[in-house]
């Protein structure tokens, strides 16, 4: 009695060093992964927090544990609300101590503070680029999302003790990255975290070490090879019950030439306009040229700013020719949070939703609405400056553009001097502008949509501009960003708008007006360059896209013949303003499928063995079990019983029924008399049976060094026996999924269950 009253304390001990290990392993399993986030958010503050609440959640099951080691239902309940109290009073003490009741109790203000820090999340998820700043907003939802993960991790860890299931919530921080529109995954992490949650789910079991191992291995090799040479998994167009639809994101410069290489047009919208004539269509505009990857800026949406009626257009003169239009503009399946209009307008009605305008740009935009679906009216202004006017305007440059100037410290010495090299015969402002439209007009520069992407600069940033001068192929944004920041060079204002040209004129009509049809090929992106008593004027130095304007259209009277003798050949790569873009290199298609190009060959190989071991798996596990079983049965007395259990198992797989209660005298009876099994099969069996009849009925003898060859004989000739009298199907399905395995997971599953 003495004995057994000692033993149970060290069983306790021992139990209460497992569980703390668990913890250790799912808090290191938890951080790593909460790591994989910095592809999306910057900085660093935000992973401690998350470190930070998975040590309170955590740390506070493990305290309970150890304070009522005896207690163990009580532990499993109190530990999780211990650990989610403690989480609690982190997150109140990081977001809302001045506005808390001695800290850490809320108060009405606390509550009014949380609600409008989740809508300030939304909003910065909206209109943020990736990676985004974690703002106060976006810090509390990550605080309150890592929360409830973590607290259900210890639920299933330590209360409900399927360690096995604390893989959902650490495969939903893994996916957060690839759910958002411009993220990505980061494969280390998901190897670190992943080798982490299989210690924790193999603690305690070294004999399924290796089988886990193999396993593991396949998943991080294929985990970090395949996502290496796969197509970005980024989602640009999607379904609806409209059709399919056209997303540009809060930043459609990201995911413009993706939507320009897609096989398949898709209509975004349809309009009309009164006089018939076709337009441009803004979405937003890129003004700040800093940084390595250019998008809008976050805007300051004012309620009072609705659209229904604009301020009059920045910089224009009463002495301008303008003329008044009128868009009926069907939104089809567009999923963005920028209307679509001409520049400038002066009305929109007819919305559905929260809209307003943004002055400095007069573009119109929503937090809370989708494009998707609108039929509104534009009303606008169509600006016609002569030459003339244009020249008139000379080099000056009125007061507050000044950010539309600014360039980065380290801008490339290559974009300023081809810019000068270009201009150095030209006087105005305007005649600048007209050369270096022709320069990227002309040859060598040529339209290509696959170029970028083979060459490694399908993006933005002035040293994308570089290097595009030095390649002289490109599509839209390569064109239009070289040309905006060549104007900042020379000291002319400009900026980037992202929108759609006028798209392509249909058969039918819109009550009698004729109807131009706009799809994710018509996606496109122009400079619009300032001129003194006018305003933002558009050009278009991308070849074989978009149509010129007439005042930039040097082939009509009264435009500047420049652009011949000074940088540029005046050459132009083509004249096809309107029709279809002529690539240069073919679609990224058949770049995939041409012989110089291994990508191809590369990721088939890659998926094709992703396949294989996803196939292999059962094969793998049945026959790592078999050859354990094998190894143990050369002992003696007790391998007997698993080379039975082995017989019974290849039996199932192969389909032949046993039946689960006859005893092994009335099983062996049952094979031999399978059609096929002749007499030597027969002896064996029954020499197996004998021995498992003695091991498991007869004296209990202690193991024998001595190898048994003779068992492990017999049952190898047992089972190519079994196999022999089967069929092929069985013979297959057998090796390829077998049932004893299936079987041994829905035995699992039903006592977890």
């Amino acid at each position: 009695m003495a004995a057994t009253h000692n033993r149970q304390p060290v069983l306790d001990l021992t139990e209460s060093k497992a569980e703390n290990l668990r913890a250790v392993l799912l808090f290191v399993a938890f951080a790593v992964t909460f790591g994989g986030l910095s592809t999306i958010l910057r900085g660093y503050w935000w992973w401690v927090l998350c470190v930070v609440l998975a040590l309170a959640v955590f740390g506070g099951g493990a305290l309970i544990r150890a304070a009522f080691p005896t207690h163990r239902i009580l532990t499993r309940i109190v530990g999780p609300l211990f650990g989610a109290i403690v989480a609690a009073v982190v997150i109140m003490v990081r977001f809302s101590a001045g506005t808390a009741f001695l800290v850490v109790f809320p108060t009405n203000t606390t509550i009014e503070l949380f609600r409008k820090l989740i809508r300030d999340a939304g909003y910065s998820i909206t209109w943020q680029a990736v990676p985004a700043d974690a703002d106060e907003g976006i810090s509390l939802l990550l605080a309150l999302g890592a929360a409830a993960l973590l607290i259900l991790a210890e639920i299933l860890v330590f209360s409900l003790g399927l360690p096995a299931l604390a893989g959902i919530p650490l495969a939903a921080v893994f996916l957060v990255p690839s759910a958002t529109p411009d993220g990505r995954t980061d494969g280390w992490f998901f190897a670190a975290g992943a080798i982490t949650f299989l210690a924790l789910l193999f603690h305690g079991r070294v004999r399924q070490l290796i089988p886990a191992a193999w396993l593991a291995a396949i998943a991080v090799v294929c985990a970090l090879v395949i996502p290496t040479f796969l197509p970005s998994t980024q989602v640009t167009t999607a379904t609806s019950s409209i059709g399919p639809s056209v997303a540009t994101g809060v930043n459609p410069m990201i995911n413009l030439g993706d939507d320009l290489r897609s096989s398949q047009p898709k209509t975004a919208l349809t309009y009309s306009t009164v006089s018939g004539d076709p337009e441009y269509l803004r979405l937003t505009e890129i003004s700040d040229f800093n940084g390595r990857q250019w998008g809008p800026e976050r805007p300051d949406l004012q309620p009072n700013r609705r659209p229904v009626e604009f301020p009059k257009a920045p910089g224009l003169d009463v002495g301008i020719s303008t003329s008044r239009e009128v868009s009926y503009i069907h939104v089809d399946n567009l999923v963005s949070p920028w209307l679509p209009i001409p520049y400038p307008a002066t009305s929109v009605t007819g919305l559905t939703g929260q809209w307003s305008y943004i002055p400095e740009s007069f573009t119109v935009a929503s937090n809370e609405s989708l494009a998707r679906a609108q039929n509104y009216t534009v009303t606008s202004v169509v600006l016609t400056p002569t030459p003339k006017q244009l020249q008139a305007a000379g080099t000056y440059v009125p007061q507050g553009l000044t950010a539309y100037l600014e360039l980065p410290t380290d801008t490339p010495a290559i974009i300023g001097q081809t810019a000068r090299k270009v201009t150095a015969e030209d006087s105005s402002n305007y005649e600048k502008a007209l050369s270096i439209q022709q320069f990227l007009r002309s040859s060598p520069f040529v339209y290509s949509e696959s170029a970028p992407v083979s060459a490694g600069y399908d993006g933005t940033g002035v040293d994308v501009v570089a290097q595009f001068l030095e390649e002289h192929k490109g599509y839209c944004i390569h064109f239009a960003s070289a040309m905006a920041v060549m104007a900042r060079e020379l000291g002319i204002p400009s900026r980037i708008i992202v929108g759609f040209q006028p798209g392509t004129l249909q058969n039918g009509d819109d009550n009698g007006r004729k109807l131009y049809a706009v799809t994710n090929k018509d996606l496109h992106a122009w400079p619009e360059l300032y001129f003194s008593s006018i305003g933002w004027v558009r050009f278009e130095p991308t070849p074989s896209r978009g149509r010129i304007p007439d005042y930039a259209n040097q082939s009509l009277a009264g435009v500047p013949n420049v652009g011949a003798g000074n940088g540029a050949n005046g050459n132009p790569s083509t004249r096809n303003e309107g029709k279809s873009p002529q690539l240069s290199e073919g679609t990224l298609g058949t770049a995939w499928r041409i012989t110089s190009d291994p990508t191809f060959w590369i990721t088939l190989g890659a998926i094709s063995f992703g396949l294989l071991a996803l196939l292999a798996q059962p094969l793998l596990i049945r026959g790592i079990r078999r050859s354990r079983r094998m190894r143990t049965i050369k002992s003696g007395n007790a391998g007997a019983l698993l080379g039975w259990s082995e017989i019974k198992e290849t039996a199932e797989d192969l389909g032949i029924d046993i039946g689960e209660n006859l005893t092994p005298r009335e099983a062996v009876a049952h094979l031999g008399r399978r059609r096929g099994m002749t007499e030597s099969d027969r002896e064996a069996l029954d020499r197996i049976c004998k021995k498992v009849e003695r091991a498991g009925y007869g004296q209990r003898f202690k193991r024998s060094s001595k190898v048994d060859l003779e068992l492990v004989a017999d049952v190898r000739i047992v089972l190519r026996c079994l196999r022999r009298t089967s069929d092929v199907g069985n013979r297959v399905s057998s090796r390829l999924l077998p049932k004893s395995l299936v079987s041994r997971i829905v035995n699992q599953v039903r006592r977890f269950a």
